[in-house]
């Protein structure tokens, strides 16, 4: 593969180990010691924070995820830094971590690159840390598992994020693993978003988990609808709402989600004025759906 078609990490040394050993340990520390296959699972939704921060939580879906179960990764991310019609799907080879080169599926890239609302582009994916921080689990859980990247870009066009659906759900072959990344509520003044005061960390962790678990609750049984409703309701920020959204138009209530884990940054750090929520949800067909 040439040097220009890989994305170098971003993130090693800050948000996750740069020594591979030390970051392969990290990640085995961070899956527990009770991983196990789930033959049911589908589709899982992990946060995207530092290992410090969101490590442990991420750890509790992907340790569901079974090592040669899946031939490749759809990874549904949202940018933080570019704003864009639809999304944005990344055209080279691969991506770099300490612990190697997670191949792209570049088949599977063009078809998507194919369909209208998404672009083959590598801007948005330059300091991108939504997608890169979930490719060392992967790695760990699978070495063998292929990448299809992609960024969505206008979190609140219910329009737009309706219509990637039926291109993302092409590559639905029963074999491909979907994992949406995000965090959820990002509360605090330098969030500018305080829907209750600060009054303290028993009061806030309380506050946080009612209004993360109203959008939570939504999204494990598939309500695209009332998921949309309650993010216009409330405000609450969620910064992969495009990407949550789209996945559930794409499972439209065949997948139902389970709560693997559920942590805030008030928990390590104590601070109760500023904190963000995450949550790692796991996806499973839907009683009486098709698989």
């Amino acid at each position: 593969m040439s040097a220009v078609e890989i994305h170098s990490a971003n993130l090693a040394g800050s948000w996750y180990p740069e020594d591979p050993e030390e970051l392969r340990a990290n990640v085995e520390r961070l899956l527990g010691e009770r991983r196990s296959a789930d033959p049911a699972l589908r589709a899982i939704l992990v946060p995207h924070a530092g290992y410090r921060y969101s490590g442990k939580a991420a750890g509790a879906a992907f340790a569901k995820v079974g090592r040669g179960r899946w031939h490749r990764a759809v990874v549904v991310a949202p940018s933080h830094y570019h704003a864009f019609a639809g999304a944005a799907v990344f055209p080279g080879a691969g991506f770099a971590t300490p612990l190697g080169v997670v191949r792209v599926d570049r088949e599977a890239a063009r078809e998507l690159a194919a369909c209208d609302l998404f672009t083959a582009t590598a801007r948005p994916y330059a300091r991108e840390h939504s997608l890169e921080i979930e490719l060392p689990f992967l790695q760990v859980v699978d070495p063998s598992i292929e990448l299809v990247p992609v960024l969505v870009g206008a979190p609140d066009d219910s329009t737009q994020l309706a219509a990637l659906a039926p291109a993302l759900g092409a590559l639905d072959d029963g074999d491909t693993l979907f994992v949406v990344s995000s965090d959820f509520t990002h509360y605090g003044a330098q969030f500018g978003y305080l829907p209750f005061p600060p009054d303290g960390p028993d009061s806030v962790s309380e506050e946080l988990r009612r209004l993360d678990f109203g959008a939570i609750d939504r999204i494990c049984q598939g309500d695209v609808d009332g998921f949309e409703r309650y993010v216009r309701a409330t405000g609450i920020t969620v910064c992969g709402r495009g990407p949550i959204t789209a996945f559930l138009h794409l499972c439209a209530r065949r997948l139902v989600g389970e709560v693997a884990a559920y942590s805030t940054s008030l928990d390590v750090t104590g601070d109760y004025e500023h904190s963000v929520s995450y949550a790692s949800l796991v996806f499973r067909p839907q009683a009486g759906a098709a698989g």
